[in-house]
């Protein structure tokens, strides 16, 4: 029972460190179509991982996208109050960079499907993102 909790652990520490980027048409075939999107300026974004130690989080609400620092200090909204029940979906700042470096597009968008959370730029789409409650891991 040991062995196999430490595995779980283990994998949740390796998706939560990576996260995974996928080709755009991939992402479409596994998580289905974009129900609702956000275009944020990538060089923007840069300036959010830059803000932020280790993981950023993303949400959609209300049509509106919301992007939190590793404390769950709003970046976008800037200095809007967040219920500490909401929950986002957190990457690491490693993944993000890599994504916006390797779609290599001026515009990001933060997308809702069905069930997940995706980052598409350029190409590539990251997904597999960690759902932080109100109490995260960083």
């Amino acid at each position: 029972m040991k062995k196999i909790l430490l595995i779980v652990v283990l994998f949740w520490f390796e998706l939560f460190s990576q996260g995974k980027i996928l080709s755009k048409e991939n992402a479409d075939q596994l998580f289905g179509p974009v129900l609702v999107s956000k275009e944020i300026s990538t060089d923007t974004l840069v300036m959010y991982t830059n803000q932020s130690v280790n993981v950023i989080m993303f949400k959609l609400m209300n049509n509106d996208l919301y992007i939190l620092d590793n404390n769950r200090n709003a970046l976008l909204p800037l200095g809007v109050t967040i219920n500490s029940k909401e929950v986002f979906s957190m990457y690491s700042v490693a993944i993000v960079q890599q994504l916006l470096s390797d779609g290599n597009s001026p515009s990001t968008t933060v997308e809702k499907r069905k069930g997940v959370l995706t980052i598409t730029n350029g190409e590539f789409t990251l997904e597999y993102s960690i759902l932080c409650l109100p109490l995260c891991p960083d």
